[in-house]
């Protein structure tokens, strides 16, 4: 038997970015960006984790932590946390107070 050495993606900040933004603006499902990005594991079966910990982490830290290396954010034990804007607040209220009628509904 043959020894096939594993070989694992890396994937650049702006990919990520581009990634993370395209599943937000177009409400892709984690799945679908998985596909549309062609992300796959070595099994051949889709991995869609991996956008949702980028969308994750987005959300978390801010666009930002796409740029550094783990050594980097390794070393600032001190998490920035990402601060949403005020058209992003006052849009997820707005979704929250729609899902709540729809809910009553």
């Amino acid at each position: 038997m043959k020894d096939k050495k594993k070989k694992n993606r890396l994937w650049s900040g702006e990919f990520k970015l581009k990634v993370v933004l395209d599943i937000i603006e177009n409400e892709l499902s984690y799945s679908q960006a998985a596909r549309k990005y062609d992300m796959y594991l070595s099994s051949r079966s889709l991995n869609n984790t991996l956008p949702a910990r980028w969308v994750y982490q987005y959300r978390l830290y801010g666009k930002e932590r796409f740029f550094q290396t783990p050594k980097d954010y390794r070393k600032n034990p001190v998490r920035n946390f990402h601060t949403p804007s005020k058209e992003v607040e006052e849009s997820l209220e707005l979704k929250v107070k729609h899902l709540e009628m729809e809910l009553e509904y």
